[in-house]
């Protein structure tokens, strides 16, 4: 039985990412083990070698009853997300593992996660906020409106025991990601991350990390300055543990996220090298030649069904 195993998604245009966050994971977890849930099909584009030692599953091998409903009425972003719980119980079976810990491929690890791991002792379930302290009132995104749109927690993590509690929460998740996993802002849904501001009413083993290196993105950064001591990047004086980034682009270097302008990195430079890590990380496992691969599943037709007209 393994300890703990770390679970990322993502379609075949984004294994460099994936890649990228796993080698990070093993630089500073050795021993550990992350399984790749591919929303898609290799089809002999990519060879084993490209991801190895990492695991990688494909999505048909999950053997989901309504997978072929769930292709036909999803895009692939909102595929990809529906598709993570799915992934975290195959890992739970497949590894038996005792622990499950869930990060977006457009992450890396910077420490260990011992942290997390303790922090399963005292609660089943782990969640991650968007944001713990207010925005500034100054016209300047993301706004704290967004952050009810989008969801109080973010699902790029989580984390589950693998016990009663934990996957009574999975198997509950998993049940609305069958059919309502859409964007569909008027009818309350943004895909699988939603769901969660009705989890901690339902599941009372369900925490939420308040350390400030878990799941630094740029919707917290104004509340958590990034700093480097020696090889090692902090946040508030806390180590940075694992860093979300979230709406960059190779494109656009010197962006930190698509969806902001609250915060530049050049007026931080430890928060600029670590962007300049990222980026050298997408460069060296190729992402620009990834971007060019399509997905298995994405439905030509999926935007005209969103649209109701017919193709």
């Amino acid at each position: 039985m393994a300890d703990t195993i770390i679970v990322t998604t993502c379609s075949a245009n984004h294994l460099a990412q994936a890649k990228g966050l796993a080698d990070s994971l093993l630089q500073h977890n050795p021993g550990y083990k992350l399984m790749i849930g591919l929303v898609d099909k290799l089809a002999g584009r990519i060879t084993s070698d490209y991801y190895s030692p990492h695991d990688l599953v494909e999505a048909h091998e999950l053997k989901i009853p309504e997978f072929n409903q769930m292709c036909e009425g999803y895009d692939v972003f909102e595929l990809n997300c529906a598709l993570k719980v799915f992934f975290a119980l195959h890992a739970i079976e497949k590894y038996r593992a005792d622990k499950i810990v869930f990060l977006d491929s457009d992450m890396l690890v910077f420490s260990s996660l011992h942290f997390i791991e303790k922090e399963l002792e005292k609660k089943s379930i782990l969640l991650t906020p968007h944001i713990l302290t207010p925005f500034e009132n100054d016209g300047k995104r993301p706004f704290e409106r967004e952050m009810l749109k989008n969801g109080v927690f973010n699902g790029g993590f989580f984390a589950v025991k693998n016990n009663d509690e934990g996957k009574v929460f999975l198997n509950w998740w998993k049940e609305r990601m069958i059919d309502q996993c859409h964007v569909k802002p008027k009818d309350g849904l943004f895909v699988d991350q939603k769901w969660l501001n009705l989890a901690p009413i339902f599941f009372p083993a369900l925490g939420w990390l308040q350390h400030p290196g878990c799941n630094v993105a740029y919707w917290n950064l104004h509340e958590r300055r990034i700093s480097k001591k020696g090889n090692k990047f902090y946040v508030n004086d806390d180590l940075l543990l694992f860093f979300h980034f979230s709406g960059y682009s190779i494109d656009l270097p010197h962006q930190i996220s698509r969806h902001q302008d609250r915060v530049s990195m050049d007026d931080n430079t430890a928060l600029k090298e670590l962007f300049a890590l990222y980026h050298q990380s997408l460069i060296d496992n190729s992402h620009v030649k990834m971007l060019d691969l399509k997905c298995y599943y994405q439905k030509s037709n999926n935007l005209f069904k969103k649209l109701g007209l017919s193709k």
